[in-house]
């Protein structure tokens, strides 16, 4: 199976955004068919806006919100 990340679609747009890129260049990067150094810093930034999502998820000790 090929590696991608799944983000989501408010994330796809900060990437688009942020990297002044087309949703097909952010989309490429992330399914790993584009390699190039912009297309690793997409992924990067793409991994650290979802451990910012993680990190604001609170779970009691039962693991429920």
């Amino acid at each position: 199976m090929r590696e991608v990340i799944n983000i989501a679609d408010e994330h796809k747009r900060i990437l688009t955004k942020e990297f002044k890129v087309t949703y097909q260049t952010m989309r490429m990067a992330l399914m790993y068919v584009n390699n190039s150094i912009l297309a690793k810093k997409m992924r990067k930034r793409a991994k650290e806006l979802l451990q910012e999502e993680a990190d604001g998820v609170k779970l009691d000790d039962d693991g429920k919100q």
